[in-house]
């Protein structure tokens, strides 16, 4: 039988404890980035797809895109910048009234690019070391499947490297 999307997920919350339950959603409610909600929930024993993850995360705790409102603020600068040029060739507005706001809007687009490159390589690096680190699990967990004692020490494990990495900034 072939689990829906929201069984999926509604499967993996009642199989943890309580205390791992809580701190999942906590986390998916803190948390922006759908790729580090779904490395923790892979963690905690996730198995299921991570649209169906992406979808219950996006309707219990929809996130807000900061890099893509970054990016249509410089769009929105951008514009402003070349239509305060159009009111100047216009003989609209004085060049010299308009050459203060254009080093203005100029020097907060070049703000707003700085901050979107900052973000983007953050989340890169982020990611990759994340993924990395679910790749090194998902596969000790397949060495050692079956073997009990192993198993359980190495969830363990997961758990304190998981938040080691995620306290890392």
């Amino acid at each position: 039988m072939v689990e829906s999307k929201t069984e999926q997920v509604t499967t993996f919350l009642a199989a943890l404890d309580n205390g791992h339950r809580e701190g999942f959603m906590t986390y998916a409610e803190l948390t922006y980035s759908i790729y580090e909600i779904w490395l923790y929930a892979s963690v905690l024993g996730y198995q299921g797809s991570f649209t169906a993850l992406a979808e219950w995360v996006g309707k219990h705790y929809p996130k807000l895109n900061k890099r893509q409102l970054m990016l249509a603020e410089i769009v929105k600068l951008e514009a402003d910048i070349d239509f305060l040029r159009q009111q100047v060739h216009a003989d609209l507005v004085k060049p010299d009234a308009a050459a203060t706001r254009i080093a203005h809007l100029s020097k907060e687009l070049r703000g707003h690019v700085v901050e979107v490159d900052r973000m983007t390589k953050n989340f890169d690096r982020r990611g990759l070391i994340l993924s990395g680190a679910d790749k090194v699990m998902r596969e000790l967990r397949a060495i050692f499947k079956g073997n009990d004692d192993v198993t359980e020490a190495l969830d363990l494990a997961y758990e304190s490297v998981w938040a080691a990495l995620t306290d890392e900034k």
